[in-house]
C-alpha cells in the first residue's frame, strides 16, 4: 500500500493531558542524590522508499483547558501532592507502509567503540567578551521582546500546571482555533499506540525509520516543529498499516529494555526542514488513540546561538517496560546499568522530557525572534566543532549525562571563548558511555554502572568510568565549566530570592535585591556560585534533603578565555518564561523576567532579529 500524504488545516480543536511517570519523587533515595556528594558505592529490514514529503508552513498553537488527566493508580499519590502544593504556592504568592524485514547488521561492537569523531578546529584566539560583568547588558544594544502571548480563558490552575510540568505533560493551549491546536493529543493512549525512532537525530535531508505498534491495523502521522507558537504542522501521512507488536523486559543481569518491532514507515526529512525539535503524533485508524515518537533535526555546521538537547538524559530517565538508570526493583543491581534508545519514551505520552524541561525555553526563544539552530548531545560527541565555532551554546534542559566526548567539546568551546548558558541545574554531572544494540547498530544503548565496582571497564578504562565527572578517576567537577555544584532536590515549590546584582546586571527590568518570584526553585538546584568575580542574579535559601542548608543561585562570570557563563541554578526557570504558568501565579513579573533571561542572552552575544 502506497501512504497518502495530504496537506492542509489541521483536524479539530484538540485538547487533553499526557501523564508522564512522576520524576521527583522517583529520585528520592536513587544514585545518592538526596544525600551529600560521597565516594563511589560498593558492589552490591530495508524499508520501503516513501513519496517525497512537501513542506507545510501554517503554526499550531494549542486551544482550550486539558479534561481532568486519568491518573494511574501508582501516580494518585503524587498527583494529590502536587495539588498540595500548587495551594500552598498559591498562598505563598498571594502574600509575596508494508513491514520489511530488518536488514542484518554487524555484531556487536566493542564496549569502547564508537562512531567517528570529528576532529576540534584549528585553534584560534577567543572573539572579544560582548560585555564585561560590570557592564550590563541595557548598556550594549536594547533588547525588544515580542508582545506576550495571553490565555485565552480563565487563569489556569496552578494545581493543575504542577501536575503537567512534573508529569510530563503537554501544556495547557493558548490559542484556540482548528490550525492552531492539531498538535496536541485528544485522545493519549501510550497502551494502544507507541513507537521510536530508529536514530536519535538525522541532518536535513536525511531519513528517520518509525519503528511503530498499535492495536488498529493502521495508523496516521502528522509531524510537528516545535517552536513559535508552540508547534508548527509541517506534513501528513494519512494512512501507514501497522501491527502490534510484543513489550520487552529487562535484560539480565544489566536491565536494558529492548524492543525489537520492525520499520513501519520511513519518514524523508526535507532539506527545508530547519534543525529543531521534531513530534511525530501517531493516531490510530479510526479509534483516534494518540502518541507521539519525538526526534530531532540536528544543525550540520556552528551557528551564532546553538541549542543542545539533552538526549541521554532524555533516555536515562526513560522507565518504559520496567528500568531505568534510577530503578529497576527486580534486577541484580538496584537499578538499570544499560537503557536502550530501541523503546518508546515512557514520560509525556511518548515525548520524553520535552515537556518538563525544554518545551518552555524553545518556545519562547521563537517566539521572541531568536533564530537558534539546534543538535544533541549525542551530536556534539561526534561532531565537537558545532559548538566550538558557535558563538553562544545554550544547555537546555537537564542534561545530567554526558559522553566524555561532551565534556571534552564543551571545555574546547569555552577555552576559545564560546558563551555557554545552562538553563537547568545539574548539568554536567554523570559520565555515561554508548554502546551498539543487540544487533550491532552503533549508539543505541547508554550505559551508566554509577559505580567504580559495579562497572566492568573501570580498572582497565578509567576514563570511561560510568561514575559522577567530579568523583575519581575522571576529576572533572562541573562547577569548572559552570561555575556552580549540584546542591540536592529541594522538595516542593518556592519562590526565587533575586540577588545582590540583580538591578547592576539588569536595572531595565525594575527586580531589586531581595525580590521573590513564585514559583521558580524546586526539584534539583544548583549551589550558588563562588567564582571570584560572579555576580549573583538569585541567592535562594533553600534546604535541600540530605543536605546542610545552602543557597540556590543563578549566576553570571567570565572565563579567563573570554568565555560568558550563566547557571541558572534550577530546574523551573523555564516555567517562568511560558505564560501559561506565569499567569497562574499572581503577582508574578513576566514581562521583567522574559527581559532578565533575553539580557542574559544579550551579555552572552545572542540577540532576538528584531533588536
Amino acid at each position: 500500500m502506497i501512504p497518502l500524504l495530504v496537506f492542509g488545516p489541521g483536524g479539530l480543536p484538540e485538547t487533553g493531558t499526557a501523564i508522564g511517570t512522576a520524576m521527583r519523587d522517583l529520585r528520592n533515595a536513587m544514585e545518592g542524590k538526596d544525600l551529600p556528594p560521597s565516594g563511589d558505592g560498593p558492589r552490591p529490514a530495508e524499508p520501503v522508499s516513501p513519496p517525497t514529503i512537501a513542506d507545510r508552513t501554517h503554526q499550531a498553537g494549542t486551544g482550550g483547558r486539558p479534561a481532568a488527566p486519568s491518573v494511574p493508580p501508582r501516580h494518585r499519590l503524587r498527583v494529590d501532592i502536587a495539588s498540595t502544593l500548587g495551594a500552598a504556592v498559591l498562598v505563598l504568592a498571594c502574600s509575596s507502509a508494508p513491514v520489511p524485514s530488518p536488514v542484518a547488521s554487524p555484531a556487536r561492537a566493542s564496549p569502547l567503540s564508537s562512531a567517528p569523531t570529528a576532529s576540534l578546529p584549528p585553534a584560534s584566539a577567543p572573539p572579544p567578551p560582548s560585555a564585561s560583568l560590570s557592564s550590563p547588558p541595557a548598556s550594549l544594544r536594547p533588547v525588544t521582546l515580542a508582545p506576550r502571548r495571553t490565555i485565552g480563558g480563565p487563569r489556569p490552575d496552578i494545581a493543575a500546571l504542577i501536575t503537567q510540568y512534573q508529569y510530563g505533560e503537554a501544556p495547557v493551549p493558548l490559542e484556540r482555533g482548528a490550525a492552531l491546536t492539531d498538535w496536541h493529543l485528544s485522545r493519549p493512549n501510550l497502551h494502544a499506540v507507541a513507537g521510536w525512532a530508529g536514530k536519535v537525530s538525522v541532518p536535513a535531508g536525511g531519513r528517520v525509520e518509525l519503528h511503530l505498534r498499535a492495536i488498529e491495523p493502521a495508523v496516521r502521522l502528522d509531524v510537528f516543529r516545535v517552536g513559535a507558537h508552540d508547534a508548527t504542522h509541517l506534513a501528513t501521512v494519512a494512512r501507514v498499516a501497522v501491527r502490534f507488536q510484543p513489550d520487552a523486559r529487562p535484560s539480565l543481569p544489566v536491565g536494558r529494555v529492548e524492543t525489537h518491532w520492525p520499520v513501519s514507515y520511513t519518514l524523508p526529512v526535507p532539506t527545508s526542514w530547519r534543525s529543531g525539535f521534531y513530534l511525530v503524533k501517531v493516531t490510530t485508524l479510526p479509534a483516534g488513540y494518540q502518541a507521539y515518537v519525538p526526534f530531532a533535526v540536528t544543525a550540520t555546521r556552528p551557528a551564532p546561538l546553538l541549542v543542545v538537547l539533552p538526549m541521554l538524559s532524555y533516555q536515562a530517565y526513560n522507565g518504559w517496560g520496567g528500568s531505568d538508570l534510577y530503578d529497576w526493583w527486580k534486577g541484580p543491581f538496584p537499578r538499570a546499568a544499560e537503557a536502550s534508545f530501541d523503546r518508546p519514551y515512557e514520560h509525556g505520552y511518548g515525548a520524553g522530557m520535552l515537556f518538563r524541561l525544554d518545551f518552555p525555553l524553545l518556545v519562547w526563544l521563537e517566539d521572541e525572534g531568536y533564530a537558534p539552530a539546534y543538535t544533541t548531545d549525542l551530536d556534539v560527541a561526534r561532531n565537537p566543532s558545532l559548538v566550538v565555532g558557535s558563538r553562544v551554546v545554550i544547555l537546555s534542559g537537564h542534561p545530567e549525562y554526558w559522553l566524555g566526548a561532551d565534556r571534552d567539546a564543551f571545555d574546547a568551546a569555552q577555552a576559545r571563548g564560546v558563551s555557554l548558558l545552562g538553563m537547568g541545574a545539574n548539568m554536567a554531572y554523570m559520565q555515561v558511555r554508548l554502546l551498539p544494540n543487540s544487533a550491532g547498530v552503533p549508539e543505541r544503548t547508554v550505559v551508566c554502572y554509577k559505580s567504580l565496582a559495579w562497572d566492568p571497564l573501570a580498572a582497565g578504562h578509567p576514563s570511561e568510568a560510568t561514575v559522577r565527572f567530579q568523583n575519581s578517576p575522571i576529576r572533572r567537577p562541573p562547577k569548572d565549566l559552570l561555575g556552580e555544584e549540584y546542591g540536592g532536590i529541594v522538595p516542593g515549590l518556592a519562590p526565587m530570592v533575586l540577588g545582590p546584582d540583580i538591578a547592576r546586571f539588569a536595572p531595565n527590568t525594575g527586580l531589586r535585591p531581595g525580590q521573590s518570584l513564585p514559583g521558580l526553585i524546586g526539584d534539583e538546584i544548583d549551589v550558588a556560585s563562588s567564582k571570584p568575580g560572579a555576580l549573583l542574579l538569585a541567592k535562594t535559601p533553600v534546604h535541600a534533603r540530605g543536605y546542610t542548608p545552602n543557597f540556590a543561585g543563578a549566576s553570571l562570570w567570565v572565563t579567563p578565555s573570554g568565555a560568558h557563563t550563566f547557571d541558572a541554578g534550577t530546574f523551573d526557570w523555564s516555567w517562568g518564561l511560558d505564560p501559561r504558568w506565569s499567569a497562574a501565579l499572581p503577582g508574578f513579573p513576566a514581562r521583567a523576567f522574559a527581559q532578565l533571561t533575553a539580557d542574559i542572552l544579550a551579555w552572552a552575544g545572542a540577540y532576538p532579529r528584531a533588536s
